[in-house]
C-alpha cells in the first residue's frame, strides 16, 4: 500500500474535499476508512468533517463493482482540507477535476547526522568480557563514571567495533586485543551532560582511562553564547513561536511550553531550549520570553521521520494557535533536485505567509548540497549553520565540524563541514550558530548537538528578540502585511558573517 495526499482548492471546505475524491473514484473505486481515523479523537474530525466523510465512502460504495480497487482515508486536516490516504494504487491526477493527488514525501531532522546510535551496535560475541579491550569514561573533573554513552572505534584498515558504558563507565569493545595504536575513538554526546570525545590517532591499552569533559558555559562560552548574547528574561516577551519537531520537554528550564511532549530522541528539546531556555549560568536561550508552542511530528524514536501530511498539519495549526514565527528543523529525508516542490507543505507555508506568520527553516547537512525543501521555499527563511573553534574543547566529539573556511570578521568562526549552500538556484537568508550547541535535552539534562537544526532556532530566538523590541511590527494584523514586515524588519538588523553570499545569505543577527 502506498499513502498520498489528496489538496482541495483553496478555501475548501470538508464536504467538497470528499464529495471531489468521491466524484473521482467514482466507478472505479471504493472509499473507506481506516480504524485510527475513525477512532474517537485520533484523527483530525470534526464531528460534521467525519459526517462529510462518511457520506463519500457511502457514496463511493453505491457506484463501486465487486472488484473495485480500495482508498482507505487515513486522517484529515480540517483547516485546509487535506486528506491523507492509503491505496494499492491512486486515481491519475488528470482524473480530479478540482484539488490535486500527491505522494507522501517523508522528513527528517536537521541535526546533522554523524553518530553510531545504540540502535546500530552489534552485539559483541565470546564466552567473557574480560579477554576483550576495554577503556573506562570518567569525567575530567570529578573522576565519576560516564553511564551510557555511546563509543566507537576505527581500526587500522577501516573495521570498527561500537559499545554502550556501563554503570561504572566501562566500554567492553567486542574485538579480543590488549591494545590499539593509531585508531580513530569517538565517544558521542549523551544526556549525562558532557561533550564527547574525538581522537582520530588514539593509542591506549585495556583498562586505559579517558577523561571526558563535562558541560560548563561558566568559564567558555559554545558558538551560540559567544555569537548571540544569551537573553534576559523580558527578551522575547509577547512573541509565540511555533517547534514543529519531535516535541518538547519535560525540562525544568523549559516552563514557557504548551503541547506535545518530546518522543524520547531530544531534538526538539534542543531546539526549544535555544530559542527559549531559562537555564541559569550561561545555559538560557536567546530569547527566554518567548511562549513556545510544541507540535510533535516526529512521533516515532524508532524511524525518526515525519509525512509531510503531518508538517502540513503542524504548520497550519500554529497560524491558528496565533504563532508569529514558526520553526523547521527539518529536511526532505531524500537529495531531491534543488527544484523539487512539495505542495503538501508548500500550502502551508504560504497559509502561514499570508496569515502574518514568518516560516524559519534549516538549510539542510548534506556537506556543501543546495538548500533542502523547506528552507528554499520562498516563504521560508533558510537558514546555514556556522560554528566557533574555541567553544568546544580541545577533544570535543562535535569538533568534525570545524572546517578551514574562515570568517573574514572573526578568523575563529568557521562555516561548518556539513552545512548546506546557496547553490544550485537556491538561496541562503541567513547564517547562525549551529556547530557544537550546547541546549536542553530529556531528563533536566543538556547535551552539545550540531546541525542548521540549532542555527534555524538560533536565528528564531534572535528574530523573536527583535519583534519583541519593536511592538508597532509585532502587533500588525495577522496578514501578508506582517510577514513582509517582519523579513523587513530583520534585513534592516543583519550584520555581515564574514562569507559570501552562498553561505551566509544576508549575514546574521546578534
Amino acid at each position: 500500500m502506498q499513502e498520498f495526499v489528496f489538496l482541495p482548492d483553496r478555501k475548501a471546505d470538508a464536504q467538497s474535499s470528499f464529495d471531489t475524491l468521491s466524484q473521482t473514484v467514482s466507478g472505479t473505486a471504493r472509499i473507506s476508512m481506516s480504524l485510527q481515523a475513525a477512532a474517537p479523537g485520533r484523527g483530525g474530525f470534526t464531528k460534521s468533517s467525519l459526517e462529510a466523510a462518511n457520506n463519500s465512502i457511502k457514496a463511493s460504495a453505491k457506484s463501486a463493482s465487486d472488484d473495485s480497487k480500495e482508498i482507505e482515508i487515513v486522517d484529515f486536516v480540517e483547516r485546509t482540507g487535506a486528506v491523507l490516504l492509503s491505496a494499492a494504487e491512486i486515481p491519475s491526477p488528470k482524473q480530479f477535476k478540482s484539488g490535486s493527488i500527491h505522494p507522501v514525501i517523508y522528513y527528517q531532522p536537521a541535526v546533522a547526522e554523524v553518530r553510531v546510535g545504540r540502535s546500530k551496535l552489534k552485539l559483541s560475541s565470546g564466552p567473557a568480557a574480560t579477554d576483550f579491550l576495554q577503556i573506562k569514561l570518567q569525567f575530567s573533573d570529578t573522576g565519576r563514571p560516564v553511564k551510557n554513552a555511546v563509543a566507537n572505534l576505527r581500526l587500522v584498515g577501516e573495521s570498527e567495533v561500537s559499545a554502550v558504558s556501563d554503570e561504572d563507565g566501562v566500554v567492553t569493545f567486542g574485538i579480543r586485543i590488549p591494545s590499539v595504536s593509531g585508531a580513530r575513538l569517538l565517544v558521542e554526546p549523551g544526556f549525562a551532560g558532557h561533550w564527547g570525545f574525538m581522537e582520530a590517532n588514539a593509542t591506549f591499552a585495556s583498562g586505559d582511562v579517558v577523561d571526558i569533559e563535562r558541560i560548563n558555559l561558566t568559564s567558555t562560552k559554545d558558538a551560540l553564547r559567544y555569537m548571540i548574547a544569551q537573553g534576559g528574561p523580558a527578551d522575547g516577551v509577547g512573541v509565540r513561536v511555533g517547534v514543529v519537531d519531535s516535541g518538547v520537554g519535560p525540562h525544568t528550564d523549559l516552563p514557557n511550553v504548551d503541547g506535545d511532549e518530546d518522543s524520547s530522541i531530544g531534538h526538539g528539546t534542543h531546539v526549544a531550549g535555544i530559542i527559549a531556555g531559562k537555564g541559569a549560568n550561561s545555559l538560557g536561550g536567546v530569547a527566554p520570553g518567548v511562549d513556545i508552542l510544541s507540535y510533535r511530528v516526529f512521533a516515532d524514536p524508532s524511524t525518526g521521520i515525519a509525512r509531510n501530511f503531518e508538517i502540513h498539519r503542524a504548520i497550519e495549526q500554529a497560524v491558528e494557535d496565533g504563532c508569529h514565527l514558526v520553526n523547521l528543523s527539518l529536511k526532505s529525508e531524500f537529495p531531491l533536485a534543488p527544484k523539487q516542490d512539495d505542495p503538501v507543505i508548500s500550502r502551508a507555508l504560504e497559509d502561514a505567509a499570508e496569515a502574518g506568520t514568518l516560516c524559519v527553516a534549516a538549510a539542510g547537512n548534506d556537506f556543501r548540497r543546495f538548500v533542502a525543501f523547506p528552507a528554499r521555499h520562498k516563504d521560508a527563511l533558510a537558514v546555514s549553520a556556522v560554528g566557533w573553534e574555541p567553544g568546544m574543547p580541545a577533544n570535543a566529539f562535535d569538533r568534525w565540524t570545524v572546517t578551514d573556511d574562515r570568517s573574514t570578521v572573526d578568523s575563529d568562526i568557521f562555516f561548518a563541514n556539513f552545512s548546506n549552500e546557496g547553490v544550485d538556484s537556491t538561496r541562503v537568508d541567513l547564517t547562525g550558530p549551529g556547530a557544537g550547541i550546547v541546549s536542553t535535552v530529556p531528563g533536566d539534562t543538556y547535551a552539545p548537538m550540531s546541525g542548521t537544526s540549532m542555527a534555524c532556532p538560533a536565528i528564531v530566538g534572535a528574530i523573536s528578540r527583535l519583534l519583541s523590541a519593536n511592538p508597532a511590527v509585532l502587533d500588525l494584523p495577522a496578514d501578508q502585511t506582517r510577514t513582509d514586515a517582519f523579513r523587513h524588519l530583520i534585513k534592516q538588523n543583519l550584520v555581515k558573517a564574514g562569507f559570501n553570499r552562498v553561505r551566509q545569505g544576508g549575514g546574521t543577527l546578534e
